[in-house]
C-alpha cells in the first residue's frame, strides 16, 4: 500500500469527492417514477450518492483530527487511534476505487441489486468512520493540555 502525506492524501480525497458524483448521472431531468425498478435504481443511485457526500465530509474531519491529535504528541494515546482513522480512510479510499456506477444498458434489476450491495458495504466505511471520528474525539477531550479542541461531531444519519 502507498502512504500518501496528509496534503498529498487530501488532495486525492477532493479529486474524487468531485469527480465520483458525476459518474452515475444522479439527478437526471428525465427520471421515471421511483415505483418502476429503473426508478428505484435511479432513486437508490441518488441516496447512494448523497452517502458518498457524507462519507467524504467525514473523511475531511478525519484529516483535521489527525491534525489535532498528531499536535498533541502523545503517542501511548493517539498511535491506536490514528490507527483506526487510517484503517476508516483506507475502506472508503478502497469503496471510491471499486464502485462503478452501473451500466444503465443493464436490467433495472441487475443495477438495483448492486446499488444495494454498493449501500450496504458504503454503511459499513461511514460507521468505520464514525467511530474512528469519535474516538478521535474522545482522545482529544482526554487530552487538553495539548492546546487542542475536538472537532464538533455531524449527526449521524441513516
Amino acid at each position: 500500500m502507498i502512504k500518501l502525506s496528509l496534503p498529498l492524501r487530501a488532495a486525492c480525497s477532493l479529486v474524487a469527492f468531485a469527480v465520483l458524483p458525476s459518474c452515475g448521472g444522479a439527478g437526471t431531468s428525465s427520471t421515471p417514477a421511483a415505483t418502476t425498478p429503473a426508478g428505484q435504481a435511479r432513486a437508490l443511485e441518488d441516496t447512494l450518492m448523497a452517502h458518498h457526500d457524507r462519507a467524504m465530509t467525514q473523511t475531511e474531519q478525519l484529516f483535521e483530527l489527525k491534525a489535532k491529535l498528531t499536535a498533541a504528541k502523545a503517542p501511548a494515546v493517539t498511535t491506536p487511534i490514528m490507527a483506526k482513522m487510517q484503517a476508516a480512510d483506507q475502506a472508503m479510499m478502497n469503496w471510491m476505487h471499486h464502485y462503478q456506477a452501473p451500466d444503465s444498458a443493464a436490467p433495472a434489476s441487475q443495477r438495483l441489486t448492486y446499488l444495494q450491495d454498493q449501500q450496504r458495504q458504503l454503511a459499513g466505511v461511514e460507521r468505520r468512520l464514525r467511530g474512528a471520528i469519535d474516538s478521535a474525539n474522545a482522545a482529544l477531550h482526554q487530552l487538553p493540555a495539548a492546546g487542542v479542541t475536538p472537532t464538533p461531531a455531524t449527526p449521524a444519519t441513516k
